[in-house]
């Protein structure tokens, strides 16, 4: 086969997995659209069931002991709190009801206000809706549950109140699979970048939240198949998988150096060895990053002082190349002495070396955990 052949080959596979990924991600917005559509509805109380029943006194309900004798175990997934007051009742009952789904099922914090942050920022795109966007928001921590309720309660009259709390099993898996549908656009949409934009921070940070709401994911697909639903269909991604994206996506970020001022590349070195600790490369021309160290050593002496000092400062700014924006800052101004300006000077750039070993990976995982959701 001629090359022009394999050329033309080439083209139209780029062509076709072109119009593969926009019919893939057209597909997913149409299907995200209806989800919000549902759940907006769901949670406007469109399918809500009927009040509270609230008792004091008399004979103690059925329900308190057994919350199925009075609510097919078909149909619902119930539980009940008791404690002296309603509000705390109310709480444990809900308590109760997560429970059945695992003592897991609670997210972290860290994960909630990443998704919260998100959401808010307008980098995940949930509803229009203020108060279902909220609920969404809310439910991200698992505290509650969505689509959970309190139908029955009963004060004993003797200092002790009882709640009945409730999903409809059809509800809630109608409400979970919108919220996984919404969510695998979502990840569609921050993992659909070119492999020069992938292979950035900006990058590494839209997989890292995309990873993120594929681990919600997995707790929502549990809340569904607990209920009786399949998530089969829906060809959710591994979380594990776009973490593992997200490590292979630092590992291809490169960092090239601008350095002056330097002793036979000891500053440089040590700033290298971080960031190859942390997964970058620092070789390979035409870096997308530089990391621009400026370091300036002066001579300083103090009456009635017999050691000389050095003065030193280290100036080392990570740039994007793309828009000569500085991402990162790290400055240090300190002074060594000793009984010659050489033993001192030397000193300095043990103490720099030891500094940047120490300070640098701190300050660099902070940017990146900064990173989600951006500013």
């Amino acid at each position: 086969m001629k090359f022009m052949d394999y050329f033309s080959i080439f083209l139209l596979f780029c062509l076709f997995s072109h119009i593969s990924d926009a019919q893939s991600l057209d597909n997913a917005r149409i299907a995200s659209d209806d989800a919000v559509l549902r759940l907006e509805e769901a949670l406007s109380g469109g399918n809500s069931s009927s009040s509270v029943q609230t008792i004091r006194g008399g004979a103690r309900p059925s329900w308190v002991t057994d919350p199925y004798s009075s609510y097919s175990k078909d149909r619902y997934i119930a539980a009940v709190g008791f404690a002296p007051d309603r509000t705390e009742a109310e709480k444990r009952a809900f308590a109760a009801l997560t429970a059945f789904f695992g003592q897991s099922i609670r997210a972290d914090y860290e994960v909630a206000s990443v998704y919260s942050e998100a959401v808010t920022n307008g980098f995940i795109t949930v509803s229009e809706n203020t108060n279902v966007r909220d609920t969404i928001i809310t439910a991200v921590s698992l505290d509650s549950l969505i689509g959970a309720e309190i139908r029955n309660v009963w004060d004993d009259g003797r200092g002790t109140v009882n709640v009945l709390a409730l999903m409809e099993k059809a509800r809630t898996i109608s409400i979970y699979t919108d919220l996984l549908i919404i969510n695998n656009r979502n990840i569609e949409l921050l993992t659909s970048v070119s492999a020069e934009e992938k292979n950035t921070f900006d990058g590494y940070a839209r997989f890292k939240l995309a990873s993120l709401l594929a681990g919600i994911n997995t707790e929502y697909a549990g809340i569904v198949t607990l209920a009786g639903g399949s998530t089969a269909s829906l060809n959710l991604t591994s979380a594990d998988a776009l973490n593992l994206e997200t490590q292979n996506i630092i590992r291809n970020i490169s960092v090239g150096f601008n350095v002056t001022g330097d002793s036979n590349n000891r500053v440089r070195d040590s700033f290298a060895k971080v960031l190859n600790a942390e997964g970058l490369r620092t070789q390979g021309r035409n870096a997308p990053y530089t990391l621009d160290i400026s370091i300036n050593m002066s001579e300083a002496r103090f009456p009635n002082n017999n050691f000389i000092f050095c003065r030193y400062t280290v100036d080392a700014n990570l740039i994007e190349r793309n828009t000569d924006s500085v991402i990162l800052t790290f400055s240090v101004t300190e002074r060594e002495g000793h009984t010659t300006y050489e033993e001192a000077k030397a000193r300095s750039y043990l103490r720099i070396e030891k500094m940047v070993a120490e300070r640098y990976p701190v300050l660099f995982r902070e940017y990146l955990t900064g990173l989600l959701p951006w500013d």
